[in-house]
């Protein structure tokens, strides 16, 4: 009886769910403020408690998956969206912003005194804070203030960890 049953229906269906999903503008804004939100408590947690080593990787891999799964979705979000879309998604603000935020968090996390993680983590921060800049002066956008207040916080982060 399942053999005669006819499953294109349902991966039509799903796929038709997905594609709506990836097309939804509320999603990844929702999505990417619940990285930033995340991102900062465990740097507190790693600069104001007594931590444990094996307690901060799994942190660090935990953030790392979600924000390589909203990195992916997001990179194929903008290569299938129209042209005149392109230009509202701040697709170099969110990008560089959450690859500022998981090597902050290998460099602060996992390897505090690792000289070239370092200089990674400080080109990183820069490259965000020139699209934060972008945002704020050629687009007019509010939210590359959020950026550039937590450049200026990754930095003093940075150099006084």
């Amino acid at each position: 009886m399942l053999s005669n049953f006819d499953f294109s229906f349902i991966l039509n269906e799903r796929t038709f769910i997905m594609i709506k999903i990836l097309e939804s503008d509320n999603l990844f804004e929702k999505y990417f403020r619940f990285l930033t939100l995340s991102f900062w408590p465990i740097m507190w947690y790693k600069w104001n408690v007594i931590s444990s080593r094996k307690l901060e990787y799994l942190m660090f891999l935990t953030y790392s998956f979600f924000a390589g799964i909203y990195f992916i979705l997001f990179i194929i979000r903008y290569f299938k969206s129209k042209p005149e879309q392109k230009e509202s998604m701040m697709f170099f603000y969110r990008i560089s912003s959450i690859i500022a935020f998981v090597t902050s968090l290998f460099s602060f996390v996992l390897f505090p005194k690792n000289i070239p993680i370092f200089y990674l983590k400080l080109i990183s921060i820069f490259i965000y804070l020139y699209f934060s800049y972008r945002e704020v002066f050629k687009k007019k956008n509010d939210e590359g203030v959020v950026g550039i207040m937590s450049f200026l916080l990754l930095l003093a982060l940075t150099i006084f960890y």
